[in-house]
């Protein structure tokens, strides 16, 4: 990782730092989710925030256009499906209506971070 120190590192990105602070924040939230629901609904929303870090970080270091493309449609695909899982513990009542919100908001600024990048990447033979 230091061969590239003028550039900046994929976990240094404010993509990256938003999914990791959503991630860290649901992680705590889960700890009070009623435990029929901490199991399923709960650690299948971790599993989808991991998956969107690993895939950030995945997009970031790839050189290929097509393959970064990829990469990015699929952290997109993971991302929509933790706000439907996010939504789904609203509405069963496992997750308050107030982190709800919050959660919700971080999501859609992590969405539009991530449609910018897709949009370069389209647009752009080099990123």
């Amino acid at each position: 990782m230091e061969n590239d120190s003028n550039k900046q590192l994929a976990h240094q990105t404010p993509l990256f730092q938003a999914v990791y602070k959503l991630y860290v924040a649901w992680h705590i939230r889960c700890e009070t989710i009623p435990k029929k629901d901490r199991f399923t609904i709960g650690q299948k929303t971790e599993s989808l925030l991991l998956e969107v870090l690993t895939l950030v970080v995945t997009a970031y270091h790839t050189k290929e256009p097509s393959l970064k493309k990829e990469t990015l449609s699929r952290a997109n695909t993971s991302l929509e499906c933790a706000k439907i899982t996010i939504r789904l513990a609203k509405d069963v009542k496992a997750l308050e209506q107030r982190w709800y919100v919050d959660y919700e908001g971080r999501l859609q600024e992590i969405g539009k971070m991530m449609g910018g990048w897709m949009r370069q990447t389209q647009n752009s033979p080099f990123k």
